[in-house]
């Protein structure tokens, strides 16, 4: 049974996750892998791809 992925972006971002805001989205999106994976239950990457962007929208918004 698939049990849908919610992610909580400030408790992950509390717990430590760092989303690369340089480099390709792709490569950002297998760091998050990696450090999810590295710490139990890991979503899909449709989810984690969707917290890649909104993280790097977020730095331009508060870098400009």
């Amino acid at each position: 049974m698939d049990v849908e992925w919610i992610p909580d972006y400030g408790e992950l971002l509390k717990r430590g996750l760092r989303v690369p805001l340089e480099g390709s989205e792709d490569d950002a999106v297998a760091a998050v892998l990696e450090q999810l994976d590295a710490g139990g239950g890991t979503p899909g990457e449709v989810e984690v791809r969707d917290l890649v962007r909104e993280a790097r929208a977020g730095a331009a918004k508060h870098h400009d």
